[in-house]
């Protein structure tokens, strides 16, 4: 197996998840803002989109006009 192939992982996403998810709750608590995200983490969004959505949230206070940069 060729090594060029490999995609490495950024740095450690699901670490930078946890602080953001840390940073909301202390925030904000368990809104429906923060309770959208969570549940949709995994089902519809990754681990990037989820981690974009938290750090809008934690900046701006909302995340619902966060819109993934997807093409679909």
């Amino acid at each position: 197996m060729s090594t060029d192939n490999i995609i490495p992982f950024p740095r450690n996403i699901r670490a930078e998840i946890e602080i953001e998810m840390a940073r909301a709750i202390r925030n904000f608590g368990h809104t429906p803002d923060l309770m959208g995200i969570a549940h949709c983490w995994g089902d519809t969004m990754d681990d990037q989109e989820v981690l974009a959505a938290l750090r809008i949230l934690n900046r701006t206070g909302s995340w619902f006009d966060y819109v993934p940069d997807r093409a679909y």
